[in-house]
């Protein structure tokens, strides 16, 4: 499924107003490349995989003392609500989605000043997904939501942190004004301010709601046009009837306090053991924390152009894990279910506006599309092989794409095929 573009930290800030895109699934256009048949063979011999390693990566192992806040933050995605959930025309995904490294990471979200309180408490990490109704025109009204589920070493940092930003926004100008207390009479734990803003979509109102969890603070910011503010709030009290119950499954790794002074076993850094399966990225800057990693269904539609969709597919496929990484790689639970998610996430793309277009020589079963965009042509290739299916991307570089997902089959060819 093709999913967003992810941008460095200092982009982030001006990329929450961007807009997504979302679509139905289509009846695709045509064969894939426009010629080939669904039962060609593959000519393993005429594949060109370039300079991309053609044999599964070694095991990552656990996470170490450098990389589990990465590691627990990608985990945490799969327990942290899609906006979909709680509306299902929230299908436009936003910037900032992502795992948040550090306290300093909610200045993205919500402010600097949010960001130095949650610093000063020692949050740990978190995860944070944005989206929008779908809109034509930015002068079109909308309704949005971020949400955020941030960890902390115990409940008092958690429930400080709460307090401070939300008297922050009460009285510190940043500029739009300051924010009016309110109360969710069926929220009585949850610190609630409303600020108005004037667009040339109109006047909009916001909301910002702080839930003190255990160790945990979940972060709901709701906005929509002023005629819609009761909105905001059912957003709000939806948004926690469905995190408070989720966060409370995560099997967050234990701090030292919590595991009596001992530091606690890492999880694996490669959930299932599906990553080395993935083409590994080489630019060391393309990775932000959200790559390198294994997500399940709910953690991939945080990611993804059509959150619903993929979220279903992967589900009813059986996915459990999917990697993330220079090259994306689903796995269901059987090739039936492979052949669903190649299908209908190629259908998609061509719902989105994307075209046939050839496949690499020597791999007549992959199912290639492009796009002219205004950053270049977007590309994209699927191929599935078992209970696997491999998609890789790229822009302005065909060539490149398919090296990538021919290279990418040769790997599934040796994928144990029976792994859980």
């Amino acid at each position: 499924m093709r999913t967003t573009t992810w941008m460095p930290a200092a982009v982030l800030a001006t990329a929450v107003l961007l807009a997504g895109c979302t679509n139905t699934t289509a009846e695709p256009t045509g064969k894939s490349g426009g010629d080939q048949t669904a039962t060609a063979s593959v000519d393993p011999a005429a594949l060109d995989t370039g300079s991309y390693p053609t044999s599964p990566a070694p095991e990552f192992g656990r996470a170490t003392q450098e990389t589990i806040l990465d590691v627990d933050g990608q985990r945490l995605a799969e327990f942290t609500i899609v906006p979909f959930e709680i509306d299902q025309e929230l299908t436009s995904v936003k910037m900032p989605t992502m795992v948040m490294r550090s306290g300093k990471n909610l200045g993205v979200v919500l402010s600097d000043a949010a960001g130095d309180i949650a610093h000063n408490h020692q949050m740990l990490y978190g995860y944070v997904s944005t989206a929008a109704t779908p809109t034509t025109k930015t002068t079109d009204p909308s309704r949005s939501v971020v949400q955020a589920v941030m960890r902390f070493n115990n409940p008092e940092d958690a429930a400080a942190t709460a307090r401070e930003i939300h008297q922050n926004l009460l009285t510190v100008d940043d500029g739009t004004g300051l924010e009016t207390a309110e109360n969710i009479d069926i929220l009585p734990n949850t610190l609630v301010s409303t600020g108005q803003t004037n667009f040339d979509a109109g006047p909009e109102v916001s909301v910002n709601a702080f839930t003190p969890h255990g160790d945990y603070l979940l972060y709901t910011w709701a906005k929509a046009p002023a005629a819609d503010k009761d909105w905001t709030a059912k957003a709000i009290a939806k948004s926690l009837q469905l995190q408070e119950p989720l966060i409370d499954q995560f099997p967050a790794t234990p701090t030292r306090a919590q595991n009596g002074g001992q530091s606690a076993q890492l999880p694996m850094i490669d959930q299932d053991k599906v990553l080395i399966y993935a083409l590994p990225e080489e630019d060391a800057q393309a990775q932000l924390g959200d790559d390198m990693a294994a997500y399940g269904p709910r953690g991939m539609a945080h990611r993804s152009t059509n959150p619903p969709l993929t979220y279903k597919i992967l589900t009813d496929a059986g996915s459990e894990h999917n990697a993330v990484y220079k090259t994306t790689v689903y796995r269901a639970k059987d090739d039936a279910g492979a052949e669903t998610i190649l299908t209908e996430f190629y259908n998609d793309l061509l719902a989105e506006g994307f075209t046939a277009a050839p496949t690499p020589q020597g791999l007549p079963d992959a199912k290639c599309a492009t796009k002219d965009t205004v950053n270049g042509t977007q590309d994209y290739c699927m191929v599935a092989n078992g209970r696997y299916v491999g998609e890789a991307s790229g822009t302005d570089n065909k060539k490149d794409v398919d090296q990538q997902i021919s290279a990418q089959y040769l790997i599934l060819e040796l994928a144990d095929q029976n792994a859980e």
